[in-house]
């Protein structure tokens, strides 16, 4: 037995409690605080990139591919998706117990397999786990004296920021309207037209030098024509004078010929006549010769004469062939002539055809080389320009490049491995000004560097930085911590670097506007300080009842030995140090000395008695010990149930469950060691004090309980009446899923009309600012433009025309942030913008949605937005419904350009291709790459100045250029594409892969989340939805249903087994009935204190009414019990009971109002964060003093009630109920 092994070794219990403190007080120094349980989200976001693809896009083609795959993923069960203008965004909720690594290992497997489908501009889908360490955990402002936002910008970049992100537990540190530099390498079109010109006029010196010589050849060609004629007409003139000549000389000698012909036969004929006559006179004469006769003189002469003449005529004939012959000579020489010509003819015909085709070529040549030159001078003067060769996008693409350095692989020499790296990046300005674009071929250009066609300079940000600090510019730091690090060291460290940094640069000022650490240390430190005051006033309590400082002592000094050894085991189970399981350390106090109440109380009625105070200790420890076992055994097990809750319930309520297990264990062990240890040392002395007033309480208490043993039936009918009132009252002031949490920040978040500008919301946040700084609660303000604050993790609006405030309030305030929260949407409800306001730091509400949130859903865009549009009708019709949307405003003017395939692949462009050019159009800054000059790292920005601004009238006629055949070509974008007008919705939602659309509503302060749903829940049930649409209330008030739904479950399923550990204690199902009487009482007080204090039933209150179940029946357990020791000894029912009234009232009482006392600080809500838990204490509070109360006459009625046969006849039959 423990108590006896305490008693006779008292130093061994004196060692445990050393050995319990010490550890208790290392445990306590070494535990990390937070304000909450650390809380693992089992949620998966994949974000997906698509630059310039409409919401309908984004959800065809990267979307749905994204979804079906990772549907596929273990432990998946739920998928939410919001498919938006240039981005994906699927939301992975997981069933609890997934373990979240292997899932998201899983996941990647899965994403890899559909990137290949994607299309090529789609981004590569990047995962992240949602955590609630993705929130800044401290937000501060940076600012100096006398320098400017540029010079601290420098300041906090290069020395502030590094300073703080070396600190352990910090994750990153961000700045906003951080001023920061970069390297900007503006194309001017000033030097580039330059550059054009001397281009232009060294081809137009070629093409003049050209076009002379083709002219010159030209006029040749003429001349040579020209010499060619007059050539050729005067050798025709010359063959033809020839050739008459010829035919003049042969006709004379043809006509000779036959004259000399004709005479030649006249002289032949004459030569015959005379030769016949001359022979005939021959004969004569011979004849007379013959005869004798002489010739006569005459005859002699006349044949002289003929002799002479035929002698003469031959001669003549001689001469006249001679003279043929020469005539013939020369007709043949003429004949030859004649051909000889012909053939010059012919040769000369030949040549100058030779010599016409041949000028006929050149001219044909010269006429090509024309032609020729024409083209090549429309292209040298199209391509002249360096417009289509340096260009933005090429530009960025060579200085991406070039700034290029990369390890190539190793070279193995004499045993040596050397690194070959290839590459350098570039180092100073002037490598990059002096950087060779390209080489032409061109007198006085040569080669084009880059300073020789954009200016090359650092510029900065300033004019989109927007941070204000009480109307001063500044900038803001957000630190995030690792998930693993404690929120208050971190923010200890964080505060500890600021001091040092205060002390190091006394022209700097930092102020923090958000602090969760030291807003922990608020709640926490009120939380304990609470704690601390409430067993204080127990410890009263007990001294006040037992008149006795001995016995008192013994109690007040149990109780920080047994929350030592409570924090020892919370160390090393690995709960944190946080609201909730300080509020369960909190319920324990009160209840961890309700054991060494019924110990100490026990032994000193022993001592009274006159036993040793050694055996009283002992005896008066193991009497009860069974007793006080079970009583501890059934508040414990109301937080055995927590196991088979899920989600935000288990995480949160774990917590407090192992806190005031391990509280009660430790009171159970210190009762039963160090209470006797201490009682048979100090109890040596000890005589039992009247005490008359308690007396009368007590005598009029007995009256009491006699008449109402009397008026059974009236006293129960009351008591019912009472519960079922309670009930309807409680439950018709609302539900809520946490309550108002008092904090001294405030955020405020400014969303401006779609159609302003950046510069209104700026003007819009310093209207907002002057106006808040006017509220004198109101300590600081600062502003940051493109953020939606802590909360605008992964959904966050960042767009230009939303502005974030954190706002800080003064540490001694009349007003409540809840009340300042109130006044600021009171004085700002009349500006052109939506301004929400969350008062409450760390608001719960995030956790499980805010307000009210109906999803449709359904597959056609049109109906859903027509089915939206009826809900958003019905919620404006719905009291106490604010800030009602359903995304339909959000719809934006977009002008659609839907390309013609076929069309632009007739220009050889692709529909991407086409993109670029637009994108590249209307944007005119690329990031290029990142260079390091001195150690800083500046992006390289290239921007191309705009010859004009694209607008939606210009944009149809925007030509694009094209290469068609090898030749560059241009076309207007009209005629490769349709433009049209339309409205876009700026999301497309999908609840598990259907289209969904979402009206949301918030409630204001007038009015409770609960009350509002049901309403809504009553107008939309009837409600008729088209085939294959389908409504469901999310949001808040579904969060809290199934909070709410997961505590019932925990209650009843506590009540169960209460009810079987009585069964055993009693070994009886009767008695352990009598005593669960006492848990609907108990929950009749906690819906009394809720009524009466105006809290709603929350998840914290009903902690309260968990806890309650727990407690609430040690009080019938002990009357019960004591009821049935008394009919065992013989005493008939009714007295029994009275005596038992009369004898356990004072233990009762003792032990109520020590639990009571110990939470009426934390029921009052004194200090800060106290109010997270003051429903809780409320419940407890009321259901424990109602319960306390009732317990002493309605337990009695009821046992009167049931147990009509004599306990002694039941026990002897083995029926002891």
């Amino acid at each position: 037995m423990l108590s006896k092994f305490s008693v006779k070794k008292p130093m061994t219990v004196i060692v445990g409690v050393v050995l319990v403190i010490i550890l208790g007080i290392i445990s306590f120094t070494s535990m990390t605080t937070d304000l909450l349980p650390s809380i693992d989200l089992p949620y998966v976001a994949v974000i997906t990139a698509y630059p310039g693809a409409s919401p309908e896009k984004v959800e065809l083609t990267v979307t749905k591919p994204l979804e079906q795959v990772l549907s596929t993923t273990s432990g998946v069960e739920e998928i939410n998706s919001i498919s938006s203008e240039n981005s994906s965004m699927v939301i992975i909720q997981f069933t609890q117990g997934t373990n979240m690594e292997s899932a998201m290992i899983e996941m990647n497997g899965n994403v890899d397999m559909v990137k290949s489908q994607l299309d090529d501009e789609v981004g590569t889908p990047m995962l992240i786990k949602i955590n609630p360490d993705m929130l800044p955990i401290v937000v501060a402002s940076v600012d100096f004296d006398g320098k400017d936002i540029t010079e601290t910008s420098k300041k906090v970049t290069e020395e502030i920021i590094p300073e703080f992100e070396r600190l352990d537990g910090v994750a990153s540190v961000s700045g906003t309207g951080i001023i920061e530099e970069s390297l900007q390498i503006s194309l001017k079109q000033e030097k580039i037209d330059k550059l054009n010109n001397r281009i232009l006029k060294s081809i137009d010196g070629k093409l003049s030098q050209t076009k002379a010589e083709l002219d010159k050849a030209e006029k040749a060609l003429q001349d040579g024509k020209v010499k060619f004629n007059e050539e050729s007409d005067k050798q025709k003139e010359k063959l033809l004078e020839g050739s008459m000549s010829l035919s003049s000389g042969k006709s004379q000698v043809e006509q000779g010929l036959k004259l000399l012909i004709q005479g030649q036969e006249e002289l032949e004929k004459k030569r015959d006549e005379i030769k016949k006559e001359k022979e005939n006179l021959e004969k004569v004469i011979e004849e007379q010769i013959k005869a004798g006769e002489e010739t006569s003189a005459e005859e002699k002469l006349k044949l002289t004469q003929l002799s002479i003449t035929l002698e003469a005529t031959n001669k003549s004939i001689e001469e006249i062939l001679k003279q043929k012959k020469e005539l013939e000579k020369k007709l043949s020489e003429i004949i030859g002539g004649e051909k000889q010509l012909e053939v010059g003819k012919a040769t000369l015909n030949s040549e100058l055809a030779k010599a016409q085709l041949q000028l006929e070529e050149s001219e044909e040549a010269i006429k090509k080389g024309k032609e020729e030159f024409k083209i090549a001078e429309e292209n040298a003067y199209k391509k002249a320009g360096l417009d289509g060769v340096i260009s933005q996008s090429s530009l960025s693409s060579i200085l991406a490049a070039e700034n290029f350095s990369m390890p190539a692989g190793y070279i193995t020499e004499n045993k040596h491995e050397y690194l070959v790296k290839v590459g350098d990046q570039f180092s100073n300005i002037d490598e990059i000004e002096n950087l060779e674009l390209i080489t032409l071929d061109i007198e006085g250009i040569g080669t084009v560097k880059l300073k020789d066609v954009a200016d090359i300079g650092f510029v900065n940000n300033s004019h989109d930085m927007y941070a204000k600090i009480n109307g001063n510019d500044g900038i803001l730091l957000s630190f995030q911590k690792q998930s693993t690090a404690s929120t208050a060291e971190v923010s200890h460290d964080i505060n500890k670097t600021i001091k040092k940094l205060l002390k190091e640069n006394p022209d700097m000022h930092i102020n923090q506007l958000s602090d969760q650490g030291m807003y922990i240390d608020i709640v926490i430190n009120s939380v304990l300080n609470n704690l601390i005051l409430g067993g204080i006033l127990a410890i009263v309590i007990l001294l006040v009842f037992l008149r006795d400082i001995k016995p008192t002592f013994i109690i007040a000094m149990s109780i920080p030995v047994s929350l030592l050894f409570a924090i020892g085991l919370m160390y090393f189970s690995g709960v944190t140090m946080n609201v909730i399981s300080l509020a369960g350390l909190a319920l324990g106090v009160g209840m961890l000395v309700d054991n060494s109440i019924v110990v100490i109380e026990n032994i000193y009625r022993l001592r009274s008695e006159g036993m040793s105070s050694a055996k009283a200790a002992v005896y008066g420890a193991a009497q009860v010990s069974g007793a006080i076992f079970a009583s501890t055994l059934t508040t414990i097990c109301v937080f055995l149930p927590i196991v088979f809750t899920q989600g935000i319930s288990r995480q949160l309520f774990t917590d407090m469950g192992l806190t005031i297990a391990y509280s009660l264990i430790a009171s159970l062990i210190i009762a039963l060691t160090l209470v006797p240890t201490m009682s048979s040392t100090l109890l040596t002395n000890t005589k039992e004090k009247p005490h008359k007033l308690f007396d009368k309480i007590v005598g009029i208490y007995v009256k009491l309980l006699d008449k109402a043993l009397n008026h059974k039936i009236i006293i129960i009918g009351l008591v019912v009446v009472l519960l079922i009132s309670s009930a309807y009252s409680a439950f018709s002031m609302g539900t809520a899923f946490m309550p108002e949490v008092d904090s001294n920040e405030i955020m405020v978040s400014i969303e401006m009309p779609k159609e302003s500008t950046t510069i209104d919301a700026r003007e819009m946040s310093n209207k907002v600012m002057d106006i808040i700084l006017t509220i004198p609660d109101v300590k600081t303000v600062g502003a940051m433009q493109g953020g939606n604050g802590s909360m605008g993790i992964l959904g966050g609006n960042g767009s230009n025309k939303a502005v974030s405030m954190y706002i800080i309030l003064k540490d001694e305030r009349s007003n409540t942030s809840q009340q300042v929260a109130t006044s600021i949407d009171e004085k700002t409800k009349d500006l052109n913008c939506d301004i929400t306001v969350n008062s409450s730091n760390m608001d719960m509400s995030a956790m499980g949605g805010s307000g009210i949130e109906i999803l449709v859903k359904g597959n056609d865009l049109d109906k859903l937005k027509e089915i939206a549009t009826d809900l958003t009708g019905i919620l404006e019709n719905t009291e106490g419904t604010i800030d009602i949307s359903n995304g339909l405003k959000d719809a934006s003017e977009e002008t659609r350009i839907t390309v013609d395939k076929n069309k632009a692949l007739k220009y050889g462009l692709t529909v991407a291709q086409v993109y670029q050019q637009v994108a590249t159009a209307i944007k005119n800054e690329t990031k290029s790459t990142n260079i390091t000059i001195n150690s800083n790292e500046y992006p390289v920005i290239v921007v191309t100045e705009s010859k004009e601004e694209l607008t939606r009238e210009t944009l149809k006629d925007y030509t694009i250029k094209a290469t068609v055949n090898g030749e560059e070509k241009e076309v207007s974008l009209k005629d490769i594409s349709t433009i049209s007008e339309d409205q876009a919705l700026a999301s497309i939602n999908h609840k598990n892969q259907v289209r969904s659309m979402s009206v949301t509503a918030g409630i204001d302060n007038e009015h409770n989340i609960g009350l509002v749903s049901r309403d809504v829940e009553s107008k939309i049930s009837s409600y008729k939805l088209p085939e294959g649409y389908t409504i469901d209330i999310t949001g808040e008030s579904e969060t809290i249903n199934e909070t709410l739904g997961d505590l019932i479950k925990m209650i009843s399923l506590a009540i169960v087994l209460i009810y079987l550990i009585m069964v055993a204690q009693f070994q009886s199902l009767l008695s352990p009935l009598i005593v669960m009487i006492t848990i609907p009482l108990a929950f009749t007080g906690g819906l009394l204190a809720l009524v009466i204090t105006g809290f709603e039933i929350s998840m914290i209150s009903m902690l309260g009414f968990l806890v309650l179940a727990g407690i609430v029946v040690n009080n019938g357990i002990v009357f019960v019990d004591y009821v049935n020791q008394l009919r065992l000894q013989g005493v008939d029912k009714r007295s029994a009971l009275i005596e038992t009234g009369k004898a356990r009232i004072r233990p009762i009482l003792m032990t109520a109002l020590t639990t009571i006392l110990g939470l009426s600080t934390l029921a009052m809500g004194i200090g800060m964060g106290a109010d997270m838990i003051q429903p809780m204490a409320i419940v407890t509070i009321g259901g424990l003093t109602y319960a306390t109360l009732l317990t002493l006459f309605i337990v009695p009625i009821i046992y009167d009630i049931l147990h009509r046969k004599a306990l002694v006849v039941e026990v002897e039959e083995g029926k002891n109920v």
